[in-house]
């Protein structure tokens, strides 16, 4: 592909970036951020999309699938008047066991899951038709192609993406249209409903360059990334923060997507306690390991949270952290700190992982 064909092809299929550029969503982008391999169609986005509408948020930290209709009010702070969308998220569990043999799928929106759908939102937004699971797998993890997911890490993002095919998303939106301008002209009338399975796509089993693997051809924009469009409320983070010096497995790229999401909640909320709390952490884990001895997972958290924001301060992520204790509890919580004007609290735990 030459230079000229290549621009072409990456503007036509820019038009998610530049209208979050042009809303001030992100901050600006040009072609030199995109490796886009000569006589290969797929384009390897080096800034990952993260949606953060109170819809990706709440299905993130409530169990509402399958829980019938949720009212969230979505006002700005201090507005006289509520504004409610309503939202019906359903997953049939017999549904699940038509394409996959683990009995133990979570099937709650977990982090997990968030970490390989904002992978798949960012492939799609910069032109990618057909995608791999290879390709989400190094995408999550900011790889480059010459990387190779484990199979293990293939089969965990297959079975994440055929259980977000089974979920069913219904959202009315109608008292956002009639309150926020910005999307007032979306609709022709004061009627909006989003209503889809979580993804919608085409899958092709093939073989290619002599290892099986699937081919995902995705049919309709994501629903949550058309929501989080619609409210001007999408991240961007580099990739090369996704490609931290720990190991990459379903656990700790579990652990990195909620720092990345609680950090980029900080960030954009100066006013919220500038902290993660440990607990918040372990809790991710509670159904999975529910009676099982979790010494050494956390043992293995602890250590691994240590090399993750060790690593995003070199990048400038963050500008520095501390790990706070309270009374006997050693690993209270995570001090974040993006300037140096911050107060440092005096009962800080060393960062010596052979104390963890």
């Amino acid at each position: 592909m030459s230079i000229k064909n290549k621009e072409e092809y990456f503007y036509s299929n820019i038009g998610l970036f530049n209208s979050l550029n042009n809303m001030g969503v992100i901050d600006a982008i040009d072609i030199a951020e995109y490796e886009v391999p000569i006589g290969n169609t797929t384009i390897t986005a080096k800034t990952n999309l993260l949606t953060r509408d109170k819809i990706s948020n709440t299905l993130l930290d409530k169990d509402i699938i399958n829980k019938g209709e949720q009212l969230l009010q979505m006002e700005k702070k201090g507005s006289k008047d509520t504004v409610t969308t309503r939202i019906v998220v359903t997953l049939d569990p017999d549904e699940i066991t038509k394409v996959s043999q683990n009995v133990s799928i979570n099937y709650r929106f977990s982090y997990f899951d968030k970490c390989v759908f904002d992978s798949i939102c960012s492939l799609l937004a910069v032109g990618n038709n057909a995608i791999s699971l290879a390709m989400i797998a190094r995408n999550m993890m900011g790889k480059k192609s010459t990387y190779h997911p484990s199979e293990n890490m293939l089969n965990e993002i297959d079975e994440t993406i055929n259980k977000l095919e089974k979920i069913k998303v219904r959202i009315d939106l109608s008292e956002e249209v009639s309150h926020f301008s910005q999307i007032k002209n979306k609709f022709k009338s004061g009627k909006a409903i989003l209503q889809s399975r979580f993804l919608e796509f085409r899958k092709l089993d093939t073989v290619l360059n002599g290892t099986e693997t699937s081919v995902i051809t995705f049919t309709a924009e994501p629903i949550l990334l058309q929501y989080a469009k619609l409210r001007n409320q999408i991240s961007s983070i580099k990739s090369e923060l996704l490609d931290t010096p720990t190991q990459k497995n379903k656990t700790l790229l579990t652990v990195q997507t909620f720092l990345i999401q609680k950090i980029n909640m900080l960030k954009l909320n100066p006013l919220l306690p500038q902290c993660i709390m440990y607990e918040s952490i372990y809790e991710l884990f509670n159904d999975e390991y529910a009676n099982k001895n979790t010494k050494f997972l956390y043992i293995k958290i602890r250590e691994s949270i240590i090399s993750i924001l060790d690593y995003w301060i070199e990048k400038g992520f963050i500008q520095n952290y501390n790990i706070e204790s309270k009374g006997r509890v050693r690993f209270y919580k995570i001090n974040i700190f993006f300037s140096d004007n911050k107060i440092i609290p005096e009962n800080i735990i060393e960062c010596d992982t052979s104390n963890l």
